[in-house]
């Protein structure tokens, strides 16, 4: 009889919050687009608050701007900003909201 080798596999637990399941696919074929806000840092958050005002200067709260929620959208899912910009209308308001329930969480 043949012993089984075991194999060790590194696990991670996804927030399933953190989904979003796509209505039109992306180009590649991709069904969903996985959000890691946990792994923004406040560098990452003021980088995006910079870019964002260079695209709106009017900006007055940038949590509640969908041009800075885009932007964090695109760098907690490692994207391009225009990737999240080219997502169908849903998809995009979609991706807007869940970072904009990360930049305002709901009180516990």
């Amino acid at each position: 009889m043949k012993e089984k080798e075991n194999e060790l596999v590194n696990a991670e637990i996804v927030d399933q919050e953190n989904i979003l399941h796509l209505t039109t696919p992306l180009p590649n074929g991709q069904t969903e687009i996985y959000f890691d806000f946990a792994k923004l840092n406040g560098y990452a958050l003021l980088a995006c608050m910079s870019q964002a005002k260079k695209k709106d200067k009017l900006m007055t709260v940038p949590a509640l701007s969908m041009e800075y929620q885009a932007i964090v959208a695109a760098a907690a899912a490692k994207m391009k900003y225009d990737d999240i910009l080219n997502l169908s209308g849903p998809d995009f308001m979609a991706a807007c909201l869940k970072a904009q329930n990360f930049l305002l969480p709901k009180e516990p």
